[in-house]
């Protein structure tokens, strides 16, 4: 479903679009109200929503969908990139839509409905579990993870952890090595178990690992970008977490800084 106040915008994204077989656009809106109607009666798989509308923004939308499709903001304002994290989005677009960046979209769309449909497969239900091992090798205890995803297990070094997301009522985990996982535990699950330092929670929906943490750009209002080991992409977090970003640092919490 495509929601933007702007018939021109929904039609350029629409044309990008057809160039995936798999995706289908069932309905076009350009109001909140508009849209949360049409949600409500087709109930999408995913959302292109734009942030600013006629009506109100594509937040408030998001707040009123029940069950909640994947996401993916479609805005010309970079500023709201923190927050569209913080409501678990599959993604973010900048206007104008490039068609190589929407592809990896459509690809990010992709892998969550698969993560989604093996998490709700019915029939069963879905067991996972996390729990942290000792390594006694090499002359010393090395901590590692060990994820029960769906019967099967994930196991590495802790410190390969790079960040963890929370996804409703899911969490996303993400190793350095550009591998994530995605498993049914709330992030407090995890909370609870990793040690911190470094592990900081700095927001609702986000954990980093502050020895993953290769540099962090301080941006206007209070906000900032961070770039974590591996190929993992830099991630901007609103003020509030920059906040408690920046308290950890001052504090001398980051272990290897």
């Amino acid at each position: 479903m495509l929601i933007d106040d702007e018939p021109p915008a929904r039609r350029g994204l629409r044309r990008l679009l057809r160039a995936h077989a798999d995706i289908e656009v069932v309905a076009e809106a350009g109001t909140v109200f508009e849209a949360q109607a049409l949600a409500a009666a087709l109930r999408p798989d995913a959302i292109f929503l734009d942030v600013e509308l006629t009506d109100g923004r594509g937040f408030d939308l998001v707040a009123q969908l029940l069950p909640m499709p994947a996401i993916v903001f479609v805005t010309a304002h970079d500023l709201y990139a923190a927050k569209a994290f913080d409501v678990s989005a599959v993604d973010f677009l900048l206007k104008p839509v490039d068609s190589g960046r929407l592809a990896v979209t459509v690809e990010r769309l992709r892998r969550h409905r698969q993560d989604t449909a093996r998490a709700v497969a019915p029939g069963r239900e879905r067991q996972d579990d996390v729990e942290l091992d000792v390594d006694p090798k090499h002359g010393g205890p090395q901590q590692r993870i060990h994820l029960r995803i769906d019967g099967k297990s994930v196991i590495a070094p802790l410190g390969t952890v790079s960040m963890l997301a929370a996804e409703a009522d899911f969490t996303r985990v993400f190793l350095k090595d550009a591998r994530d996982y995605l498993v049914c535990r709330l992030l407090r699950h995890f909370e609870a178990q990793l040690p911190s330092p470094p592990f900081i929670r700095i927001s609702r929906s986000l954990i980093v690992n502050l020895d993953q943490l290769e540099r962090v750009e301080w941006q206007e209002a209070g906000r900032c970008s961070l770039s974590l080991g591996g190929d993992i992409g830099p991630v901007t977090i609103g003020r509030i977490a920059a906040r408690r970003l920046r308290q950890c640092i001052d504090s001398g919490r980051m272990i290897n800084a």
